[in-house]
């Protein structure tokens, strides 16, 4: 019974996520910034490396909007739900994470940019510690030679006068320093 309730949870629970994730977007209204030069990085087909905080990855399938992006999931249970939410946004994902599976998902991210995909990672990871970035990202940076383009998404309260949802980035190079124009 347990693996029956396991296989409908893994069909459903996506289906639900995306759902609900949907249903979120249509009560708000998106703003990004500083988000120029990234955009226009895209528009010249650069590739980069996205990083956001583990607690922040519900809002950005909104966000991206390039060629295409493979995004570092874990190989839990949660992480196979959110794989199947992600697939259903049109992004694939590639399985590993520090604690397991760690090669797999390095290789898969390297493939991936190889194939002139963007990439994505929470340098946090599901077990923390929360906003404390793990060397991952840097070290794909530096292996791949993209920049680092770290993400953010925050709401507030709806406003008459002035409701919106920002979107935050800015671009870090592999060689440390940070800086939007320069990408």
């Amino acid at each position: 019974m347990g693996k029956t309730l396991d296989r409908i949870a893994v069909v459903a629970a996506p289906l639900l996520a995306r759902a609900i994730i949907r249903g979120l977007r249509l009560t708000m209204r998106l703003e990004f910034v500083n988000c120029g030069e990234y955009r226009k990085a895209g528009d010249e087909g650069r590739q980069v490396i996205f990083v956001f905080w583990h607690g922040r990855l519900l809002m950005m399938p909104y966000f991206y909007t390039g060629r295409g992006i493979s995004i570092l999931v874990s190989q839990s249970k949660d992480g196979e739900l959110i794989a199947k939410t992600v697939e259903g946004f049109g992004m694939d994902s590639v399985r590993g994470s520090t604690t397991r599976g760690w090669f797999a998902g390095i290789k898969g991210l390297m493939r991936a940019a190889r194939a002139g995909r963007d990439i994505a990672i929470t340098p946090d990871g599901p077990k923390g510690p929360a906003q404390k970035a793990q060397m991952g990202a840097v070290q794909m940076a530096k292996a791949t030679g993209l920049p680092i383009v770290p993400l953010t998404f925050g709401a507030s309260k709806k406003k008459l006068s002035r409701a919106g949802t920002p979107f935050c980035c800015r671009t870090l190079f592999p060689g440390g320093s940070l800086s939007a124009a320069s990408l």
